[in-house]
């Protein structure tokens, strides 16, 4: 199969939340299209990111092309979410009460700028209360991988890290992104994390990291059919 239906561990009738394998190309927007038509869903339906790494999320009502963004939320039944990811974590999100849901690209600079604070205080604008939020991070980069250099590192508490070569440090992105969810109030129950890592599955998964520019784009999937 070439994509993870994280569908069941939500439980919420007619949510689909998908993260496409390495047999998929999404950053080509025809075969992104297609995955998404493969999936059952309509791709006229497709919102879609030009990410820029910050800690934009925006609430939307109709498909379409998003500049400079992030993350995105909406309650729209016929809207299909997506970002495009290749070591950074996509962050589903969905809240069982409202039915607002939510799709986040983070890497460690969104993380440093707190894009998970900042998309749940999206979700609490509309109305939400944090204990009934769900969230998962999907496959990334893990601190096995993540070597950084002390100018990223310093942006970070020092628990999120360990000793690496020389000056440089290996990074838990998860556990950064996972600290903000958790202090903007969801329970540590409410959210699931794939262990999964980009960089080591290179049979599985594009990697940035690992291959640079020549490498492809897994896409994260979401919404209600």
């Amino acid at each position: 199969m070439n994509y993870i239906d994280y569908s069941d561990w939500f439980d919420i009738d007619g949510f689909h939340a998908f993260f496409s394998k390495k047999q998929v190309d999404c950053s080509n927007i025809e075969k992104r299209k297609e995955f998404v038509e493969s999936l059952s869903f309509d791709h006229n339906g497709l919102v879609m990111l030009k990410q820029v790494h910050s800690n934009q999320v925006r609430r939307v009502k109709n498909p379409g092309i998003l500049e400079s963004t992030d993350g995105v939320i909406s309650n729209q039944k016929g809207i299909v979410l997506s970002v495009q990811v290749a070591d950074c974590i996509p962050l589903f999100l969905v809240d069982q009460k409202t039915g607002y849901f939510g799709l986040i690209h983070s890497g460690w600079r969104g993380a440093a700028a707190g894009i998970g604070t900042k998309a749940i205080y999206q979700f609490q604008k509309t109305g939400s209360h944090t204990e009934d939020i769900l969230a998962l991070m999907g496959p990334s980069i893990n601190q096995c991988c993540f070597e950084i250099g002390p100018q990223v590192s310093n942006r970070f508490d020092p628990y999120f890290y360990i000793k690496g070569t020389r000056d440089r440090k290996m990074f838990d992105l998860k556990g950064a992104l996972k600290y903000q969810l958790t202090k903007s109030g969801l329970e540590v129950g409410n959210i699931m994390i794939d262990d999964a890592c980009t960089y080591c599955q290179e049979e599985l998964y594009f990697s940035f990291r690992r291959d640079g520019d020549k490498s492809g784009r897994m896409v994260a999937i979401t919404g209600w059919r």
